[in-house]
């Protein structure tokens, strides 16, 4: 698949997150784009994958790229970042990335919300 082609999957399914529940993260993308097993995120929840980014069936650069076009395509559409701590027991944070880099984990760790989505809601 060209990048052309990943854009507008992306785009595509981020849309169809955001209407069907208000938001779209990285793990839903992954999961519909058919780069991520549902049972290796919810191992990777549970402590049972030392990172994420082991299970993914792609690489790091188009990871990256991935979320790159999640952001540039929230920010068009006027979608809120919000931060989302993935914890294992509210204390130990699960790791994404086999480096633990600080700005990748803060990428995988955004969700988009819709433009309307209220606080209070």
């Amino acid at each position: 698949m060209n990048d052309k082609d990943l854009e507008k999957k992306i785009k595509d399914e981020m849309e169809r997150e955001i209407e069907t529940s208000g938001c779209s993260t990285p793990a839903d993308l992954l999961i519909a784009l058919g780069y991520l097993d549902e049972g290796a995120f919810a191992d990777w929840q549970k402590g049972r994958l030392s990172y994420l980014e082991k299970a993914l069936k792609l690489g790091p650069q188009k990871v990256l790229r991935l979320m790159a076009v999640m952001s540039a395509h929230a920010k068009k559409e006027g979608y809120k970042p919000k931060s989302f701590d993935y914890s294992l027991d509210g204390k130990t944070k699960l790791r994404f990335s086999r480096t633990g880099n600080e700005v990748i984990e803060g990428q995988f760790a955004t969700r988009y919300i819709d433009k309307y989505w209220r606080e209070d809601d």
